[in-house]
């Protein structure tokens, strides 16, 4: 039987995270059938009664912070138990930061731990791993609020403008997991190791300084000055993902990730003025 990765029933895994939140706003507008779960629930991945469609998982979250390593390797572990196919967020962390960019098939020399959930997941015959550079969504504690919290809270911030990073929004992460198990019932072969991330690198210096300039039409931040870090004290740590190989069996094209920050941006002074 051919797998359709949109007819089955989504389990999101770490759905009190930006992506998992994403994915369950795009899973209720089309209708599709899911169950979210937190990170640490050790709820039974069991479908709803009458449901007749397959399971699948999807954990939304990376194994980038500590405190989130234990709770996916045993979430794989479950999945693996009971033969659910995987779809798993990693990072580019897995390798060691370079200036140039790597491959999916390049040798991971990263990120022990990263590597081990990644070599955890491929023992399931049907697994996506998707491995994305430095997600940003301006929901709770994330990178993007909490650039805005530092720049908030001091007069001036001092920032790296040396390593190189690709600053890619959550809610096109979630977009291109989706587009991925749309495709997926084509062609079984396709399951697989992939990697994505936003148009156009910049530094944490020059992320900050469009987040700030997005953010001063909602707010005075107009006393916030920006300095470069001394290129002796930064400390590269993000290698700028390939993603050719995506873009070329799927059709997914990265997008500019200045467009989704105004679009992010937006979202979150709503939020903001509700609460």
């Amino acid at each position: 039987m051919s797998f359709s990765g949109t007819n089955r029933h989504w389990f999101i895994i770490g759905a009190e995270f930006p992506v998992g939140q994403f994915l369950a706003a795009l899973a209720s507008k089309l209708a599709l059938p899911y169950t979210s779960r937190r990170l640490d629930s050790r709820e039974q991945l069991s479908l709803p009664v009458g449901m007749s469609s397959s399971p699948l998982a999807i954990i939304a979250v990376s194994g980038e912070d500590d405190d989130n390593v234990g709770h996916i390797a045993e979430w794989i572990e479950l999945l693996i138990a009971q033969d659910i196919p995987i779809v798993m967020l990693s990072s580019a962390k897995v390798f060691k930061y370079n200036e140039v960019g790597s491959l999916e098939d390049d040798e991971m020399t990263g990120d022990g731990a990263l590597i081990a959930l990644e070599n955890q997941a491929r023992q399931q015959l049907r697994h996506l791993i998707l491995r994305v550079n430095q997600p940003f969504s301006l929901l709770s504690g994330d990178y993007a609020v909490q650039l805005l919290a530092q720049a908030r809270s001091q007069s001036g911030l001092k920032l790296d403008n040396l390593t190189r990073i690709a600053p890619t929004p959550a809610d096109d992460i979630a977009q291109v997991l989706y587009a991925l198990l749309q495709q997926i019932g084509c062609d079984e072969s396709l399951w697989g190791t992939y990697h994505y991330c936003s148009v156009e690198s910049t530094t944490e210096y020059g992320f900050t300084e469009a987040l700030l300039a997005e953010a001063r039409q909602y707010e005075d931040l107009a006393d916030i000055r920006l300095e470069e870090l001394k290129d002796v004290d930064c400390e590269p740590s993000e290698t700028i993902l390939d993603s050719k190989r995506i873009k070329h069996t799927f059709g997914i094209k990265p997008k500019p990730w200045r467009q989704a920050l105004s679009r992010l941006m937006r979202s979150y002074y709503r939020a903001d003025q509700k609460n």
